[in-house]
């Protein structure tokens, strides 16, 4: 059932999007971290004994999927993703930019969370504060505040077992996401940066067909440098000509020329994380805009 297990702490690939790699903490408070892998392996562990706590990293589908399956456990989340728990519309408020949930797709996005991922608002019972420690019997679990993918990302830390659980900083090939309207390169690369900090045996994330890796930092060198990347082949192509922001999205830099990958939406998402480039190498002084054009300064 399990593809890791280190003393309580149980890790369950998930499969793909709109699912995730979930954590089960066997101990004498019993515990699910992001429940979205497939239901029937859920519904097995809450069988033998009830759930205690769920606790959602951060307040996307694909984390919150089979959140309903456990009305009875307390809910735990950052601060900063409550609002989000609470009410739908602040949810799409975080992911789309005004004039998009303005339009017809925040009806498709607000349709979306009601009737295929199973969004129910819901108040968190505790807010988890950045690094406190949590004692669930045997296992002992650190909090670590890690924004960037979303504000109130939170990834964690099981000093006894030597586990670091990354979360949606996800070391996979691809690289980070930071499409949303809540999301932050700059905040991306402080959490990164902070991971990499930390010594660990075992890396656990939430999603990639590994999710298992050994605690070598080079995986989360390798993933924060994708950032840089993107940046640089940015700046060479801008070297080249002046670009519009359409342009830009269509040089595939992150995705590749796909525009669908299953249910999601390359194109829209490449577009939303150029455009956070962009914004960051105006602040830095290293494009400038004429007109709908960006130019290297």
């Amino acid at each position: 059932m399990f593809d890791f297990q280190k003393n309580c702490i149980c890790y369950i690939k998930g499969g793909r999007y709109p699912h995730c790699h979930s954590i089960f903490i066997d101990d004498e408070i019993r515990v699910l971290i992001d429940p979205a892998c497939e239901d029937t392996i859920l519904k097995k562990l809450s069988h033998e004994k009830p759930i205690d706590v769920i606790i959602n990293t951060h307040c996307h589908e694909d984390h919150f999927l089979n959140n309903h399956l456990f009305p009875q456990a307390e809910l735990w989340a950052h601060e900063k993703e409550a609002p989000m728990f609470r009410d739908i519309n602040a949810l799409v408020d975080v992911w789309l930019d005004p004039e998009e949930n303005a339009g017809p797709l925040g009806e498709q996005t607000r349709d979306f969370l009601l009737n295929d991922v199973n969004y129910e608002a819901r108040e968190p019972d505790r807010l988890l504060l950045d690094q406190e420690t949590i004692d669930f019997g045997k296992t002992k679990m650190q909090v670590l505040h890690t924004p960037g993918h979303s504000p109130g990302h939170l990834s964690f830390f099981f000093p006894e077992e030597k586990v670091l659980f990354t979360a949606d900083l996800d070391l996979v090939k691809a690289g980070p996401y930071y499409g949303d309207r809540g999301s932050d390169i700059d905040d991306t690369i402080h959490s990164l940066k902070r991971l990499l900090e930390i010594e660990a045996d075992t890396y656990l994330s939430a999603h990639g067909k590994y999710g298992v890796y050994d605690g070598d930092p080079t995986y989360i060198q390798q993933y924060l440098d994708t950032i840089y990347q993107r940046e640089n082949r940015l700046l060479e192509s801008l070297s080249e000509n002046p670009l519009t922001i359409d342009q830009i999205a269509n040089l595939g830099i992150i995705y590749g020329k796909r525009e669908v990958s299953g249910a999601w939406d390359l194109s829209l998402s490449e577009k939303k994380m150029m455009k956070k480039h962009i914004a960051r190498l105006l602040r830095d002084g290293k494009v400038s805009q004429d007109a709908d054009h960006y130019v290297i300064r």
